[in-house]
């Protein structure tokens, strides 16, 4: 095959298969950068973005001396994907009475997911910012975004309580150059820790729709947040077809 046929998620989804049957082990070493570039005969950019993607979804994670490591989740065997091409409107389109509200914004250590996702050493602090939107009095959503702790020298609010347009994401790619190439949004239904049973209002371990989305620009994650809607409202999302 020429270079030009072969692409980063083609890549990631042959290593994702191998992982999920099993025929990568969890923890096991996924081939370098070098190697996969070798084998697929691709730029070493486009074998880092598989093994980025793979990241991002979970299916492997930084290990070190050993590059990325295999990781199998069993509850991957349910995960259906829709691809999109072209890209989406950043955040939601709120009713005039929400009110939006930035709840916290500081260097935060970072652990697990958090750390893989990014790219840095379990502990190394990021941005993190947290935030809801209220309607009538009652929390319509809550949400988690993690930054690298170097936009805060670029985008100072970033580390403020401010919240105003274009966004983070814009402010950053303005900033910076940085420009998203990939938005990965998963969507799954989880139970409601204390700390968002109490701001809904419900139970804790009633059920929860949770979105992670993951902003990259084909060097590094951009963002990486996590928003949770309580049962009641609906999440619409509308697709243009361009191609008419």
């Amino acid at each position: 095959m020429e270079p030009t046929e072969i692409g980063y998620l083609d890549i990631a989804d042959h290593y994702r298969r191998l992982i999920a049957d099993r025929q990568i082990h969890d923890g096991q070493r996924l081939p370098s950068v070098r190697e996969i570039a070798s084998e697929w005969n691709v730029a070493t950019k486009t074998a880092q973005r598989a093994l980025k993607a793979l990241a991002m979804e979970g299916y492997a994670s930084a290990a070190r001396g050993l590059g990325y490591a295999a990781t199998f989740r069993p509850h991957d065997f349910a995960t259906l994907r829709v691809r999109v091409n072209g890209s989406r409107e950043r955040g939601e389109a709120y009713a005039s009475e929400d009110e939006q509200k930035i709840l916290s914004a500081a260097l935060t250590p970072t652990g697990g997911t958090v750390a893989d996702v990014l790219g840095v050493d379990p502990s190394t602090p990021a941005i993190l910012r947290t935030g809801m939107v209220t309607r009538a009095g009652r929390i319509i959503r809550m949400s988690h975004s993690w930054f690298p702790a170097e936009l805060g020298d670029l985008v100072p609010e970033l580390l403020t309580t401010v919240s105003t347009p274009p966004g983070n994401v814009a402010r950053i790619e303005a900033a910076t150059g940085r420009k998203t190439e990939l938005t990965a949004d998963h969507f799954t239904v989880d139970l409601t820790a204390l700390q968002h049973a109490q701001g809904f209002g419900v139970p804790q371990g009633t059920p929860v729709l949770v979105r992670t989305t993951i902003r990259h620009d084909g060097e590094g994650v951009i963002e990486y947040g996590t928003t949770w809607f309580p049962r009641g409202v609906v999440l619409a999302v509308e697709y243009t077809d361009l191609a008419k």
